[in-house]
């Protein structure tokens, strides 16, 4: 064998040993992205199937209350098999923590509005932030009837943790108060606080209920006599 034939044989083994390497190379890349885009999946069906659990929790607890819950009946709701449930969470009372977290995330914004820069008269702020809370619960009719009926049960995990939520809700109402009157007494902002929180839950108990069509009407009524309230009311100084 020349020395020209050698190189040129060399050449040739190098070339295939390089198309090999890229070759396999390729081939790992493309494995690792279908097990990625596989266990993308996995965790994307497996949310999905955590939140139809938790939408059926939801449901039972609206026709029947939390008492009679059972992983079955879940289960069934959701259009799972019984061990399915036990994936996701450990318990019943796991679960309906994640019910009362994912309801409380839910209403959280709309419960917690912001007066806009436009308002300056006080009975527009009050009567904005009133009808933007009450449309806000009455949005979904299922999670409006299930906190409505379980916000105060302080036995449950649903009731404690929207209590948490119920909570925040008369701060912001105390501080928009204060934002219409700032020489208000605490107590009487306060006290203005939770009215307007027991109007809000009123109304929207009301219209799920229809015995009030027109919230922009009920809210503006509403909110005009907490007005006339808050301004008439004593000052710091007066009430001290």
């Amino acid at each position: 064998m020349t020395l020209a034939q050698f190189l040129r044989l060399l050449n040739g083994v190098c070339f295939f040993f390089v198309i090999s390497t890229v070759v396999t190379q390729l081939s790992m890349e493309r494995d690792g992205f279908d097990c990625y885009t596989n266990d993308m999946s996995r965790q994307i069906n497996k949310e999905r199937t955590r939140r139809r659990l938790l939408q059926a929790i939801l449901k039972s607890i609206q026709r029947s209350g939390h008492g009679t819950l059972t992983t079955g009946r879940v289960a069934q709701l959701a259009g799972v098999a019984q061990p399915t449930f036990y994936v996701h969470f450990r318990s019943m009372d796991q679960a309906l923590e994640q019910v009362a977290e994912w309801v409380a995330q839910e209403l959280s914004p709309g419960l917690n509005p912001k007066a806009s820069a436009e308002l300056n008269q006080a009975a527009d702020v009050l009567e904005e932030a009133v009808l933007k809370c009450t449309r806000s619960l009455v949005r979904d009719r299922k999670v409006a009837e299930v906190f409505l009926r379980n916000r105060r049960d302080q036995t449950s995990a649903l009731g404690r943790r929207w209590s948490v939520l119920t909570g925040s809700l008369r701060e912001r109402m105390r501080q928009i108060v204060v934002q219409v009157r700032p020489d208000i007494a605490p107590r009487e902002a306060a006290l203005h606080a939770e009215l307007l929180v027991s109007i809000i839950f009123g109304l929207a108990e009301a219209h799920l209920d229809g015995r009030v069509d027109d919230l922009g009407r009920a809210t503006a009524t509403a909110s005009r006599a907490i007005v006339a309230s808050v301004l008439t009311t004593s000052p710091v100084a007066d009430a001290a």
